[in-house]
């Protein structure tokens, strides 16, 4: 009786949850930030809160969430375009079981592809066999990413800065040409690599002040990771933080950033649909395609 109880459940959470993905892009003025390893921890937090995560991973090689938690990525999103393998076979098993596609190279042809493949990819992401609660993107730093689609396309962005000031001037850079060129105009700010909350809102105060004056944008504060040796060490060990070292002051600092992002509104009706993410995706994408590039 249990186990049927068990499954209905399942099977009511899942029907309610379809029209609720949270999509939230994690984007950088330049690497160097920490910006991958708060994915993978925000992602391994949220699912020990019972959220199904699934990462699109815009970086590669050593950069990459594959290999930061010491994965083998065979497949990636080009291999289901090509109609080679379906969206479940390409996903690699992360902690806690965060689904990780890797999608560097897919995301860079979504532009170019025609309406048959565009509707492929859709239906691709429509029949996912698993529900998706969250879907977290790692996007390459930079204005020269793909991150105009990716802006364009998510509910959240979240711009991660560390103290550095050229981070912060790249940051401030990115969120200028989002919001003059795009009309994007929210952005959560996540400092990194400080020393504590009182380094991290003076960071966040200080853009924000800059943003306000010469912006039309609403900054909010999203939270901060503070560094310790734990935070490196469970990277060198190819593991989440908040899984190999959950007393630290940043596991805690991250398990408090998934309950931030938590509380933030829940999309509903077409917006939170998964495959009108990867709809939204593909226009965005052609639009850069024909001449908005950053």
């Amino acid at each position: 009786m249990a186990d049927v109880l068990q499954d209905q459940a399942e099977g009511l959470r899942r029907l309610l949850a379809r029209d609720s993905v949270r999509v939230v892009t994690l984007t950088s003025g330049r690497t160097g930030v920490g910006k991958t390893n708060i994915v993978v921890n925000l992602a391994t937090a949220l699912a020990k809160r019972g959220r199904h995560v699934l990462v699109l991973d815009e970086q590669q090689g050593k950069v990459s969430m594959e290999t930061l938690l010491g994965l083998t990525a065979r497949y990636d999103l080009m291999h289901v375009i090509r109609r080679e393998k379906t969206l479940d076979e390409v996903m690699l098993r992360g902690p806690e079981g965060v689904d990780i596609v890797s999608a560097g190279n897919g995301l860079r042809v979504l532009g170019e592809l025609g309406q048959e493949d565009q509707d492929w990819l859709v239906q691709s992401f429509r029949q996912l066999s698993k529900t998706v609660d969250v879907v977290l993107v790692d996007a390459v730093a930079g204005v020269a990413s793909n991150v105009l689609p990716l802006s364009l396309a998510s509910q959240e962005i979240v711009i991660v800065v560390s103290p550095h000031p050229s981070s912060i001037k790249d940051a401030y850079a990115l969120i200028k040409v989002l919001n003059q060129n795009f009309a994007i105009h929210r952005f959560h700010i996540l400092a990194s690599k400080v020393k504590n909350e009182q380094e991290a809102r003076a960071l966040y105060d200080n853009m924000a002040e800059v943003a306000v004056r010469f912006l039309d944008v609403i900054l909010d504060f999203m939270g901060y990771v503070p560094f310790d040796e734990k935070l490196r060490q469970a990277a060198r060990i190819c593991r989440p933080v908040v899984e190999a070292f959950p007393v630290t002051e940043s596991a805690k600092a991250l398990r408090d950033l998934a309950e931030t992002m938590e509380q933030w509104p829940q999309p509903s009706g077409e917006e939170g649909r998964l495959e009108a993410f990867m709809q939204r995706l593909i226009q965005s994408s052609r639009m850069a395609a024909e001449g908005f590039r950053l």
